[in-house]
C-alpha cells in the first residue's frame, strides 16, 4: 500500500550562534543550525513545512502581561520560572536593558530581567519575519519546551537541562515522543497528514548525539538541541491554545503559546484543540 505524504514539521530553538531547526519530514529527523529567522522561514519554505513552532515570544503587549504567559507558569508549576514574561512591543526599538526595562517597567509595572532582555535580538528577528511576511502567519507559531516535555510526560520535568540527570529524563521523553501521533487535517495550524503507521521510526537520540558532534557548545547549547527536538515532536501532534481564545497585539500578531495535547494518552489540563 502507498504510503500518504507526511507534511515536514520543524521545531526551532534560539542559539547563541542562530537557530536550531529540528525538521521532521518523510526521511525521518534531522538537525540543522542556520544564522537568522529569516533562513528559518526560508528552510520551512525549502521543506514545504506544514508547521513550525518556535521558543520565542510571538505578538507582544502594548501594555500588562500576556494571558498565554501566565497560564504557562500556572502549568508549570515548580518550573514556572522557565517561562518568561514576554516584554511590551516598545522594548523592540530600546538600545540598552536599561532603556528596555524602563519601558516594561512604565507599560507593566514591572522591569525586564537581562535574561529576557537577551531575548530581544531574536524576538525582533521573528516579529520582523511575520509582519513582512503573512504567509508565515499560518505556519510559524509559538510554543514552549518545557510545556512540551510536560505534555509528553504527564507531568512537569523536575529535573533542569542544566543537570546530566534532566538531559537524561528528557532524551527518555523524546523516544516516545516521536511515536505516531500525526494529525490528519491538513497543514498550518492544524497538522500533517500521517496516520501514525505512515510514518519512518525516529532516532531522537541519535539526532541529539550527532548534532553535538558537529558542533561546538559555545555555539549550540545541549538544551537547545532538546528544545527543538521536543518542538519538532509537538509540531505533529493536536495542538492547545494558551489562552483558549488568543488576542492579537498591535501588529496583529497572535498572541498565544500552543502546545501539545493528548499527547500518549495524557491530557496535561489543556482541552482546547487549536
Amino acid at each position: 500500500m502507498p504510503q500518504r505524504c507526511v507534511s515536514p514539521v520543524i521545531g526551532v530553538d534560539g542559539c547563541r550562534s542562530g537557530w536550531v531547526c529540528a525538521v521532521a519530514d518523510t526521511g525521518g529527523l534531522s538537525v540543522r543550525v542556520v544564522s537568522d529567522f529569516a533562513a528559518v522561514w526560508k528552510l520551512a519554505r525549502e521543506r514545504d513545512a506544514g508547521r513550525v513552532l518556535v521558543d520565542i515570544p510571538i505578538g507582544l503587549p502594548d501594555s500588562d502581561r500576556r494571558a498565554c504567559d501566565r497560564e504557562a507558569r500556572e502549568l508549570l508549576g515548580a518550573r514556572r520560572a522557565t517561562v518568561f514574561f514576554a516584554p511590551v512591543r516598545a522594548v523592540l526599538d530600546a538600545d540598552s536593558h536599561e532603556a528596555a526595562s524602563a519601558a516594561n517597567r512604565e507599560r507593566t509595572g514591572a522591569g525586564l530581567s537581562i535574561q529576557a532582555w537577551h531575548l530581544v535580538p531574536k524576538i525582533r528577528e521573528v516579529d520582523a519575519v511575520l509582519r513582512e511576511t503573512p504567509r508565515a502567519r499560518d505556519r510559524v507559531f509559538e510554543s514552549h519546551p518545557e510545556l512540551a516535555f510536560a505534555a509528553f510526560a504527564g507531568e512537569p520535568l523536575s529535573d533542569s537541562k542544566s543537570m546530566p540527570e534532566g538531559r537524561a529524563r528528557r532524551l527518555d521523553v523524546l523516544r516516545t515522543a516521536f511515536a505516531g501521533g500525526e494529525e490528519r487535517n491538513g497543514a498550518g495550524d492544524h497538522g500533517s497528514n500521517a496516520d501514525a503507521t505512515d510514518a519512518p521510526k525516529v532516532d531522537a537520540e541519535r539526532a541529539y548525539r550527532e548534532t553535538l558532534d558537529r558542533t561546538l557548545r559555545r555555539d549550540v547549547a545541549r538544551d537547545d538541541v532538546l528544545d527543538a527536538l521536543v518542538l519538532a515532536a509537538a509540531a505533529r501532534r493536536p495542538l492547545a491554545t494558551l489562552p483558549s481564545d488568543p488576542p492579537r497585539d498591535a501588529a496583529g500578531l497572535e498572541m498565544a503559546i500552543r502546545v501539545p495535547t493528548k499527547a500518549l494518552g495524557a491530557d496535561f489540563g489543556f482541552d482546547n484543540h487549536a
